[in-house]
């Protein structure tokens, strides 16, 4: 693995950071086309990054720290201050709130709008995770003899023995989770349909995923990701069948 592409004196490009904002950038042209497709105003997409891009950070380390409490009470200031260590779901939440409130503030339709952007977070999140994979900054699966397995010898948290990439294996569905989302949005859908669909996906691939992770176990005998893969997917199912039964009294 690259953790550290480039180094000269005090400037240092990281492979995590490189992806991570080629993640956002790339998201980010998605969804301001998907807007004017959709006749949303393009320039919420550019308010949505600016907002997203510190909270998405934020989040993703509070659940980072939420997850490794003990190490954090040994080393606050080092979890803190640390490029690795982020929960990818924790910057999930938060980007959530953050837009939803972005959304009503700009007087939009929240459920059509996170339609119009469900395809740029199946991108960003499918690009972040090969960021993930190139850094090699731990989130890594169970050790394995599988031919699926490899090492992150270079990594900035460095492995050995051969483990499942798990990165890479959520990087792969997430493009795939694209490529379906955006067959989806060519037909005419109730607001929310796209972005409901998007959660369970989401949901159940990261679930699935899981159980071949080192991730510690939060409640129940499941991660503190699994718990809020469930929630994802029970708001996905909860929206698909409120849409469904609004479709059933309007045929009635």
């Amino acid at each position: 693995m690259y953790p550290i592409l480039f180094n000269y004196k005090i400037i240092t490009i990281g492979s995590y950071g490189l992806l991570l904002g080629a993640a956002f950038y790339t998201s980010f042209l998605l969804c301001e086309r998907e807007y004017k497709l959709k006749g949303i105003n393009p320039e919420l997409a550019y308010k949505i990054l600016i907002a997203v891009i510190p909270s998405a950070v934020i989040g993703a380390k509070i659940f980072h720290i939420l997850e490794n409490l003990d190490e954090f009470m040994t080393v606050p200031a080092d979890m803190i201050f640390s490029g690795a260590g982020l929960s990818v779901y924790g910057g999930f939440v938060l980007s959530f709130i953050v837009a939803i409130f972005l959304i009503r503030s700009n007087n939009e339709s929240v459920l059509k709008v996170f339609d119009a952007s469900s395809p740029a977070m199946a991108l960003g999140y499918g690009i972040g995770r090969l960021g993930c994979h190139a850094s090699g900054d731990g989130c890594y699966g169970i050790t394995t003899d599988s031919f699926l397995g490899m090492a992150y010898p270079n990594g900035i948290v460095p492995v050995s023995t051969t483990v499942y990439p798990t990165p890479l294996f959520e990087s792969l569905l997430s493009f795939i989770f694209l490529f379906i989302l955006l067959q989806i949005r060519k037909k005419e859908t109730n607001p929310g349909f796209i972005f409901f669909i998007y959660l369970i996906m989401n949901g159940c691939a990261r679930f699935s995923i899981e159980f071949i992770r080192l991730n510690p176990s939060a409640a129940f005998g499941l991660t503190q990701a699994q718990l809020v893969a469930i929630v994802f997917i029970a708001i996905g199912a909860a929206g698909l069948f409120k849409i469904n039964r609004k479709n059933t009294v309007k045929a009635a």
